[in-house]
């Protein structure tokens, strides 16, 4: 199984697109489980019909972009899936049987194709076992960049035959909205480099370190 974990607010159409575009071309849609982040404030979100493999989670509290993690990281808690894959609202699934190519996978973290920057991996795959482990998937808003350091720094960062769009309004003009603008304010690119987040990625990478020890025959 693969979940999916996608925080959403104030997108009630591209949200449905999102998922459907998700299940209608998966190999095993029965597979593939969704798991919906929406804020309290944000009753659109929370009135979309969703097909069976998806359910919303709805936050305490609003967290909002500098905290985003907080959704993530809550949504992996709920996950029952082998994989996890972090997912957007106007994001949209190009590749047949993308469900089927993950998991002929080994364990690692997987990079699909985007038309997003060439070197970061917007929608990264990787396996539950190391979010169980570790208790978080990430400790920044920045979780994409946060899940694939952790690839990266223990040699566990594969290219996987998946091509996505990222319809984002710098990319494409696409979802130009409230959401958007909220996004560019909410994130703080300094505080990933600080002192305090780089001590807690070497954290996880020593700690994935030692699982990854432990599993050796």
């Amino acid at each position: 199984m693969i979940s999916i974990l996608l925080p959403s607010r104030g997108r009630p159409k591209a949200l449905s697109e999102s998922i459907e575009g998700l299940l209608a071309l998966a190999d095993r849609p029965g597979s593939i489980e969704i798991l919906i982040a929406s804020d309290p404030d944000d009753l659109d979100t929370r009135a979309v019909d969703l097909p069976w493999q998806a359910s919303t989670w709805t936050a305490p509290e609003r967290y909002g972009y500098p905290r985003l993690h907080e959704y993530v990281n809550r949504l992996a808690q709920r996950a029952d899936g082998d994989w996890l894959m972090l997912w957007n609202d106007d994001a949209r699934m190009l590749t047949r049987g993308w469900d089927a190519l993950v998991g002929e996978q080994a364990p690692t973290v997987l990079w699909p194709r985007s038309n997003d920057i060439p070197t970061c991996n917007t929608f990264p795959i990787w396996p539950r076992a190391w979010t169980d482990h570790l208790g978080h998937a990430s400790l920044s808003p920045h979780c994409d960049s946060w899940i694939q350091y952790l690839g990266q720094s223990i040699d566990r960062h594969e290219r996987v035959d998946v091509d996505i769009l990222h319809d984002r309004a710098d990319l494409t003009g696409g979802h130009d909205d409230a959401t958007r603008a909220e996004s560019l304010a909410g994130y703080r690119t300094a505080d990933y480099g600080s002192p305090v987040m780089e001590a807690a990625r070497a954290a996880d990478v020593a700690s994935l370190r030692a699982l990854l020890s432990s599993e050796v025959p």
